[in-house]
Formats: structure tokens, sequence, C-alpha cells
């Protein structure tokens, strides 16, 4: 989880966490953080949560910016929570993250925003992405709208290009090709997601991720983590390797009350 701040909205969702995840509590938790948090901050989480706590500051590898961009010279049509912090929070969760050395020792890795609530009684995950051997439990479907991201198109022609060029065969086309319609692209709503560690590792993998990031699209255009997550999955994962929330019903908000 990657906290900007410790609220008592914060300490409410975590408690629901410990008391909505049926694992006996055996799954830690690893805050991220790029923010200074005081003493206080840290004795509150620890204290709060019945299974283990760690931290991580992550602030140097979140701020940093692709190879060969200009942050002072490039244009974005962009503007939310100052120029690219948003954007880099994208870069972090799709690329940064699975490079991090202190996650390595995972096999899974669960992402919750600090906004996000675990709303009633949830089975351990991890333990289902074992049994059906999979890379990804998905969230709900979404989707970006070129009319409110221009440049969000240009990902169609991005990939199909990298497909060509790649020689990839899809692992799920019809997926792909749902993806994108005249001015939207489909997403995964990502504030939720399992993801497993040694998928994202894997060298074709990196390949694609590295190559977007080459691109610049994410600080161009705002290319989201949540639509090339599900890019991703289209592309090198099999249908049977990818679960989603919504048909094990769940329960789940996202910046709710």
């Amino acid at each position: 989880m990657l906290i900007p701040r410790v609220s008592s909205k914060l300490i409410q969702r975590l408690q629901l966490l410990d008391s909505n995840f049926e694992d006996n509590f055996t799954t830690g938790i690893l805050f991220l953080y790029t923010n200074d948090l005081y003493k206080a901050d840290f004795l509150r989480l620890t204290k709060t949560m019945k299974r283990q706590v760690s931290f991580l500051n992550v602030a140097e590898v979140f701020n940093l910016f692709p190879t060969e961009f200009d942050a002072c010279k490039t244009k974005t049509s962009y503007r939310v929570r100052g120029k690219w912090n948003y954007l880099l929070m994208i870069r972090f969760w799709f690329k940064t993250l699975f490079e991090l050395p202190q996650l390595q020792q995972y096999d899974y890795i669960m992402r919750l925003d600090d906004d996000s609530k675990l709303l009633g009684r949830w089975f351990n995950v991890f333990d289902e992405m074992r049994r059906k051997n999979a890379v990804y439990f998905a969230n709900d479907i979404d989707v970006d709208l070129e009319t409110q991201l221009p440049g969000t198109m240009n990902m169609k022609q991005v990939t199909s290009d990298y497909i060509k060029k790649n020689n990839i065969h899809p692992k799920q086309m019809n997926m792909l090709n749902q993806a994108f319609n005249n001015n939207t692209v489909w997403n995964y709503f990502n504030n939720f997601e399992v993801s497993k560690v040694e998928f994202f590792r894997r060298r074709e993998v990196r390949h694609w991720v590295d190559t977007i990031d080459s691109t610049h699209g994410i600080f161009k255009y705002r290319w989201g983590d949540a639509v090339l997550r599900y890019l991703t999955m289209a592309l090198f994962a099999e249908s049977h390797e990818v679960l989603h929330r919504p048909a094990y019903n769940l329960p789940y908000c996202h910046k709710c009350l």
C-alpha cells in the first residue's frame, strides 16, 4: 500500500482489512511511502494492524523519469496533482514496483490504494491464485476515453507495432481485440489487484514494459497503469491465468465513505 499520509480514515480501512481478510493474519502488509512519516505514524500503523507490518521508503525511485525524458521541455495535456506527480505514480505501479529488490522475496503482491475498502468477508486470494496457478487477480473492467485523455488511442498503434516487430502471439487475442474501440480503451480498475511477481519479472514482460516506458506515453498522454495492465494480460497471460474479483463476489469499493 502506497500511503501519502496517515489519517483516521486510513486506520479504519486497515482495520477492515484485518477483520475481513481470512488468512489468520499470516499475510504481512508493506507500507510504501515517498513523504517523510513521523515516528508517531509508524507506531500508529504498527499498533493498528494485527498482522506483520513493514515500511519502505520509495521516494528515490518513485521520482525517476524515463531515460532521455526531458521533464522541463516535454509538454503534457494532463494537469492533476501537479505536473508530473500522478504520472510518476503510474510509472511506479506499471514498471518500478516489480524492479524493487525488496519485493523479490514475495510470490504475490496485493495492491490496495489507501482509499480502498474490503467491505465484507474475503477468502485468502493468495491461496486461490496458487490453486489456479494464476498470475493476476483483476478488479472491475473500466474504460479510458480519448476525449478526456487525448493521446490515449495512440496506444493502439504502439501495441500493434510492438506485436509485429517482436513477433508476439497474444495469449488472449479476443481480449486484445476488445480493448480498442473508436475512442476508448479498456482497462482493469487496478486500485485493487494481485500480481504474481515471477510473471512480471519474465523477460518478455519486462521487454514490453521497458518499450512502453521508452515511448514516454505515460508522461505525454497519461497512459494509465490500469490500461497498460489490461494490455499486458492480453499479450502475455492465458485466460485461465487471470482471475476476476467480480466473479467471486468479493465486496470492495474505492473512494467510498
